[in-house]
């Protein structure tokens, strides 16, 4: 119970990683504001009185507003931001629309960046020591093809996360990310085609992951076991961007 009395802000929390995350941190005691833009899939325990929602585009310019006055409204602090909502668009770089990377952007880099502000703000208004973690992919060190826009904005989270890092480390504020491998998400559903999968799990020494992997690994770095880790971007890849690696036996 590593999040007892603590009040987690989950991203991307109405399905994948964001709900393992979620999920995760409920059984762990926390009390926790569910945010995505809709909440249509119904919550293991949904009479608990440590669970809110609240429905919300973070790519919206009052997204940072909106969460600040939900949280001045009903909590009396925050300690834990779980960065996790996100958007991918498959097309090959010559094809890309400008109305594509605009929204990709707007999603994946701005709208993690003024959510973790605001989140921030109020770890250091309230002298919280928390912790933000942030979601970035394996895709920012390793190439992937046709996703052009998602792979440089989950590159500018790893660079955002470590300056955050260095800002909020003076105020007792630890920044890190995670950066996925391949994961079953509903966003990664429609191009895990039986093929793409034998190519992963031909490629990846542990194959293709369930989304409470990942949440496993943003729960640590969001508890108080990593107090002394900051700035740092955890692998959690099944071995993909592994410097040599040998293709392996997937777990299934």
């Amino acid at each position: 119970m590593r999040f007892t009395d603590k009040v987690a802000v989950v991203t991307g929390a109405n399905s994948g990683i964001g709900r393992a995350t979620a999920v995760r941190l409920l059984a762990e005691g926390a009390r926790v504001l569910a945010v995505d833009l809709r909440h249509d899939e119904p919550w293991p325990d949904p009479d608990t009185d440590r669970l809110r929602t609240l429905d919300l585009d973070i790519a919206d310019v009052d997204a940072a507003d909106a969460l600040t006055a939900t949280l001045r409204e009903g909590y009396e602090r925050v300690d834990v931001l779980a960065n996790v909502a996100g958007v991918l668009h498959i097309a090959p770089f010559l094809d890309v629309r400008r109305s594509d990377w605009d929204r990709v952007v707007a999603v994946n880099l701005t709208g993690t960046f003024f959510l973790a502000q605001a989140v921030a703000r109020r770890m250091v208004e309230g002298n919280v020591r928390g912790r933000i973690v942030n979601v970035s992919s394996v895709h920012a060190v390793v190439s992937e093809p046709s996703a052009a826009p998602y792979t440089a904005t989950k590159g500018g989270v790893e660079a955002m996360t470590r300056t955050m890092a260095s800002e909020l480390a003076p105020h007792g504020v630890t920044v890190n990310c995670v950066r996925p491998g391949p994961v079953r998400t509903g966003m990664s559903a429609p191009i895990y085609t039986p093929d793409v999968e034998r190519a992963l799990n031909s490629r990846v020494p542990l194959g293709i992951a369930p989304p409470e992997w990942i949440a496993a690994a943003i729960c640590f770095l969001a508890s108080g076991e990593a107090c002394f880790t900051t700035g740092a971007c955890l692998d959690v890849d099944g071995g993909y961007a592994m410097d040599g690696a040998l293709p392996g036996l997937a777990y299934t």
